[in-house]
């Protein structure tokens, strides 16, 4: 958390956290005060024939408003706090993710920008605004009762600063406890990175709701040992009954601040995941070192492939181990085997996403973790039905600019006019939709409005691209931005070659002196290429294609 929260302070400044950090202290020594003046009013109102300390009470009442005024003014403080993290830190993961491409997030985690969803914005901004506020009272208020108890009874004031000790201790081992992970071996790295994309590690070695309990009984007993001294004491001569009873009181009233806080153990975790996610997005370290960012150098001359030693370790746990093979420029090579994970990351190796272990990555001969981003973005394209950004729209924008030049090889023509052909269906049943919508207006006038925007906002919805449109609007945007790898996914749904012979000739065609990875469905049957990588286990074996 701490190299995130740098960050957030480098850019926003110390002035809001400080100001807010002093409301909030003030406000935790006021409620100490709060709670020691409890003493002598209850002692004088149990004491017999005594005057009602009034006092005491207006003193009371006035630490109570101070009390009031500071918690007031510190809420829109740690409100507008909480809304500038949420800002500040989404919009740094923003600029990184721009940076980079898709899952240039390093082999050891598989975090995913989905993982920032409603849920951690609502965690960033309880922050300042529900987590701070009692941290800072279940350590200032108690600190302040027991230097207050100090001057009414030593014997007391020591159980409270036991009591509080033995809390801190038990905390800080709880909380290693539940930020230690068991960190998951090669198959599971595959299986989060790859088959589900987006989920969460596992939780630490002992779940945030087993912590919470273990602290909320050390509270408790805490709070039952300081409760009995006072009792000892008042049952001797020590203290009277009455001031005995005032501190029992006292006592229940130290431990009530940190059994706040104790509640908020999973909110404190939670927050601890999100920082984290946030921390590996924008490539910070716990050391607070500078962010790993790539070099900038340009594509080589030739396409070559070369895999030199290459392995990755997750946490010690071989993924990749001892990978070496050599493909040629200008070739067609089919990656099977299973699982999916290990091809998909061969692909992400290929394309500098995933920076190996050891052993080199070259293409041309230049170690692909030395390209520029933004030239792998230029000179490689991905290729998959499921890729961001497959819609009407977006065949639309490439039927208007499609180069004329490309539109007469193999398939070429044949795919744009299945493109154009569904998005004037597309559009015709949008322009029926909107004159539906309209009438439907016309005939609910004098309905409430929320009435209306239901209607409304269904009617509007259009029919996604079918599977076969998908993969031709991703395989000629791929021909238009002619790149020089083409890496293509076809692990998803059926084969779509075997399946549909002009989506085979389009393909053919992008792949047409260029070099082209297709990472094969499992069992679909292989379309003319030049070579064959299978995947076993942590080795890839290369072989040379068998024609059908």
């Amino acid at each position: 958390m701490r190299p995130v929260l740098a960050h957030f302070l480098q850019v926003s400044g110390r002035r809001a956290l400080t100001s807010l950090c002093l409301f909030l202290l003030l406000g935790a020594i006021t409620q100490g005060i709060a709670f020691a003046l409890v003493v002598p009013i209850t002692e004088d109102l149990l004491t017999p024939d005594a005057a009602v300390p009034w006092a005491w009470i207006a003193v009371f009442a006035a630490v109570g408003l101070v009390h009031a005024v500071l918690h007031y003014r510190s809420v829109p403080m740690g409100n507008d706090l909480g809304a500038d993290l949420v800002t500040v830190l989404h919009r740094a993961v923003a600029e990184r993710a721009e940076k980079l491409p898709n899952r240039a997030l390093g082999a050891g985690y598989s975090d995913r920008l989905a993982a920032l969803d409603g849920t951690a914005v609502v965690v960033l901004m309880g922050l300042p605004a529900h987590v701070l506020r009692p941290a800072v009272a279940a350590v200032a208020t108690p600190l302040t009762v027991i230097l207050i108890s100090a001057f009414l009874d030593l014997r007391v004031a020591l159980t409270l600063a036991a009591g509080l000790v033995l809390l801190a201790l038990c905390a800080l081992l709880v909380a290693r406890l539940l930020a230690r992970r068991e960190e998951p071996d090669g198959a599971e790295w595959l299986r989060r990175t790859y088959e589900r994309p987006g989920a969460q590690p596992s939780g630490g070695l002992l779940p945030a709701a087993t912590g919470e309990v273990l602290l909320w009984r050390v509270v408790e007993l805490a709070a039952c040992a300081a409760v009995g001294v006072c009792a000892a004491l008042a049952s001797g001569d020590g203290l009277s009954a009455t001031k005995g009873v005032a501190l029992v009181v006292l006592s229940v009233l130290t431990y009530r601040p940190m059994m706040e806080a104790v509640l908020l153990t999973s909110t404190i975790m939670n927050a601890r995941g999100v920082m984290a996610t946030i921390g590996k997005l924008l490539g910070t370290q716990e050391s607070g070192g500078p962010p790993d960012d790539r070099p900038g150098a340009d594509w080589p001359g030739r396409g070559d492939i070369v895999f030199d030693g290459v392995s990755l370790h997750v946490e010690g746990t071989a993924v990749l181990d001892g990978v070496s093979f050599t493909l040629a420029e200008g070739t067609t090579t089919a990656l099977v085997g299973t699982p999916d994970g290990t091809r998909l990351l061969l692909g992400d190796l290929l394309t500098g996403d995933v920076a190996p272990t050891s052993g080199e990555v070259r293409v041309g001969g230049v170690d692909v973790g030395t390209l520029a981003p933004s030239v792998i973005e230029r000179r490689v394209a991905r290729v998959s039905p499921a890729a961001p950004g497959l819609t009407q729209e977006e065949a639309a924008r490439l039927l208007d600019s499609f180069p004329e030049r490309l539109a007469e090889r193999p398939g070429v023509r044949d795919g744009l006019d299945r493109l154009r052909a569904t998005v004037a269906e597309h559009a015709e049943q949008k322009h029926t939709q909107q004159k539906h919508t309209e009438r439907e207006h016309a005939e609910q006038k004098q309905t409430e409005a929320s009435e209306e925007s239901g209607p409304a906002g269904e009617s509007n919805a259009v029919a996604p691209l079918s599977e076969q449109d998908r993969w031709r609007l991703a395989l000629l945007r791929a021909l238009r931005s002619d790149p020089s790898l083409v890496v293509v996914d076809a692990t998803a749904g059926v084969d779509p070659f075997g399946a549909d012979p002009r989506l085979a000739e389009l393909f053919t065609t992008l792949t047409r002196d260029r070099t082209c990875w297709l990472i094969t469905g499992i069992g679909a049957e292989l379309p003319p290429c030049d070579r064959v990588l299978e995947a076993t286990g942590t080795g890839v074996t290369a072989r040379t294609a068998v024609p059908n």
